[in-house]
């Protein structure tokens, strides 16, 4: 183990402090340098990265200047055992100080098979990560919020099977499990997991009255939020407080027999707003409100909300064939009847009648109120039969910021570009300068910064990285954020970490069943998991959601058409796309593999001007694969289309 060397030379969890011996100071962004080192595959960093990461306002030649400074304050801490930072001609690495931190020995010890090690180091936890060094530079913000949520995912992950590697022959002394429950609860005072992991492991332990007393502590908790504790956690303590019966696992606590479901969940169109009265209101900030109010409804299982997408569009068309062919029981008309007010009518299609209407004020002091009393009751006149739910939104108090976000959405529905995606999330920023407390934008700014680095072809990891810091600050703003979780699956499936992306999307789906959006992007990731089949059938659901699909519904479609190997259907849905050039890729692979090779040639050319400086090999890598054979057969489809 790293750290049996000597004590910590520095203590990089809480606030950071070095515990040599002398006057010498040792100075803060070092604390940070090696952190970052630590941190870093295979604890290796570029000048230049490090360089960029503690001093990104500066030029280049300025920061790498400044670090040159950090290197020689640093080289006077060093000792005979090493120092804390090598620095060599190819870049800087973790030196033998470094390794003797307690960060570098909670890393280490987490694989340790000696439990008593493990405990040890999740013991030497003493907080957050730099706590105290948070600082206004953004990239080294993203990045250490990045890095804090890594490290509590690596804490919790060892914290459940250290106790229970402790607590398996129950021999362990409550004094561990306490002292490990300090750290944790420290960490995350209202996770419920981790009082259910110290309930069980004092179970085993065989003192019930601890186990019960953290139950007491957790019911307390939770009452303060207005909630109950999880019915896994009731069965965990009904099953404690029997200890003495037949060890075996209960089943959860007992749910209400649901209401029997019709043949078929009704379907609720949205119509594009009318606007009899231009004004202060613009018809597009109209329309994105429309259109969120609809995507709000989502939630409910009990009827099918059509992506507004769809039904906006099928009311160009007027033989009305293309409403048809949306199969709507419902219809929800809005008129702009004034500069600041808005009016709805749901209507019934068999019969014509308006069965609820409601008319609110949009100004600047209304827009909120009325977001949440149209969709309680919308909700109320479709549900019925179910519980009325308070839908808690993440709407922002500031109507300012609220209408930056709906001017921000607006901007990605448009053009799928590098122009729009920044424009977008310019606006998306400004509503967060306005609202702290937006989840919707801190999503919002992931996902367009996922698809820029997505369209410039993957070559800008610190793109990615800012995307997987903005989507899990969503969700720590709004862990019930269908978009939070949706986007942190997006991110994780693009930085290959299939099984989190996993996770993450069947959460998305379950705070979301009835989403188009989201249907489609589980749709592409199963793809990607090599579930092109399962893929297809999520496609079909998204489809029949949002008929009248903007592009991006026929790119992913295309994508997974490849992956099932019809290479024709991949390439008629690329043709469905208004502007093809996001799908170059699957576009030319798919004419290669379907023996048109002039027109993959052609598409070929394009593609390189795309990706200008790559090889077949790299542009066939872009896409996250878990099944290689994929990439491999873009690889040999690229050669083929005259792509070296």
């Amino acid at each position: 183990m790293n750290g049996e060397q000597g004590k910590p030379s520095i203590r990089l969890f809480g606030a950071p402090r070095w515990e040599g011996d002398g006057p010498a100071f040792f100075p803060a962004k070092g604390f940070v340098l090696v952190a970052a080192l630590l941190l870093s595959p295979g604890q290796f960093l570029t000048r230049q990265a490090a360089a960029a990461l503690l001093w990104e306002d500066a030029d280049q030649k300025r920061a790498l200047g400044n670090l040159r400074q950090l290197l020689s304050r640093l080289q006077p801490l060093a000792t005979e055992d090493g120092a804390f930072v090598n620095a060599t001609t190819a870049g800087l690495g973790a030196g033998a100080l470094a390794q003797r931190s307690d960060l570098a020995v909670f890393l280490s010890a987490l694989t340790l098979e000696d439990a008593g090690q493990r405990l040890q180091a999740l013991l030497s936890v003493g907080g957050d990560l730099l706590a105290g060094l948070e600082d206004n530079q953004e990239q080294f913000y993203l990045w250490l919020i990045s890095e804090r949520q890594r490290l509590k995912d690596l804490f919790f992950s060892a914290f459940g099977q250290t106790l229970e590697d402790l607590t398996r022959f129950a021999m362990t002394k409550t004094a561990e499990i306490a002292a490990l429950a300090d750290v944790a609860l420290r960490l995350e005072p209202e996770r419920e997991e981790t009082y259910r992991a110290l309930m069980a492991a004092y179970a085993r332990a065989g003192d019930i009255a601890a186990s019960d007393r953290m139950f007491e502590t957790l019911t307390r908790q939770l009452l303060l939020d207005g909630r109950s504790p999880d019915p896994a956690t009731l069965a965990l303590h009904r099953r404690n407080r029997s200890y003495a019966a037949p060890a075996r696992d209960e089943p959860p606590a007992s749910e209400p027999a649901e209401v029997a479901k019709a043949a078929r969940k009704p379907r609720v169109a949205f119509l594009p707003p009318v606007i009899l009265a231009p004004g202060a209101l613009s018809v597009p900030i109209a329309s994105a409100f429309v259109e969120d109010v609809a995507n709000s409804l989502v939630r409910y299982r009990t009827f099918t909300v059509l992506a507004p997408h769809s039904s906006f569009a099928s009311a160009d068309d007027a033989s009305g064939r293309l409403y048809q062919s949306l199969r709507a029981d419902y219809r929800v008309r809005s008129t702009l009847i004034e500069p600041t007010r808005l009016s709805f009518a749901l209507v019934e299609e068999e019969t014509a009648e308006v069965v609820w209407a409601l008319e609110v004020a949009l100004d600047a002091q209304q827009v909120h109120a009325a977001f949440r009393l149209l969709s309680k009751q919308i909700a109320a006149a479709l549900a019925e039969q179910i519980e009325r739910l308070q839908i808690e939104t993440f709407r922002a108090q500031d109507p300012t910021a609220y209408q930056r976000l709906l001017a921000g959405q607006h901007l990605l529905r448009g053009k799928c570009d590098l122009p729009s995606l920044r424009r977008a999330r310019a606006e998306f920023r400004k509503a967060l300068e306005l609202d702290r407390k937006m989840a919707a934008a801190r999503a919002r700014i992931a996902q367009t910064l996922q698809l820029e680095w997505l369209m410039l072809g993957g070559g800008d990891p610190h793109l990615l990285h800012r995307a997987k810091a903005e989507a899990e600050a969503s969700l720590d703003i709004d862990p019930a954020s269908g978009m939070g979780h949706w986007m942190c699956a997006v991110v994780a499936l693009y930085r290959r970490d299939f099984d989190t992306s996993a996770q993450r999307f069947f959460e998305a789906e379950a705070l979301a069943p009835n989403s188009a959006d989201l249907l489609l992007q589980h749709a592409d990731a199963l793809a990607h998991f090599g579930q092109p089949d399962a893929a297809w059938t999520r496609f079909q659901q998204a489809i029949d959601l949002n008929p009248l699909a903007p592009d991006i519904y026929w790119w992913a479609g295309a994508s997974i058409a490849f992956k099932r190997e019809a290479y024709g259907e991949a390439v008629e849905l690329c043709r469905r796309m208004e502007n093809d050039e996001p799908a170059l890729r699957v576009l030319t692979a798919s004419l290669a593999l379907n023996g048109d090779l002039d027109a993959a040639r052609t598409c070929g050319l394009r593609l390189q001007e795309n990706y200008p400086g790559m090889s077949a090999r790299e542009i066939s890598g872009v896409s996250p694969n878990r099944d290689t054979a994929i990439n491999e057969r873009f690889y040999n489809a690229f050669r083929s289309a005259g792509i070296t």
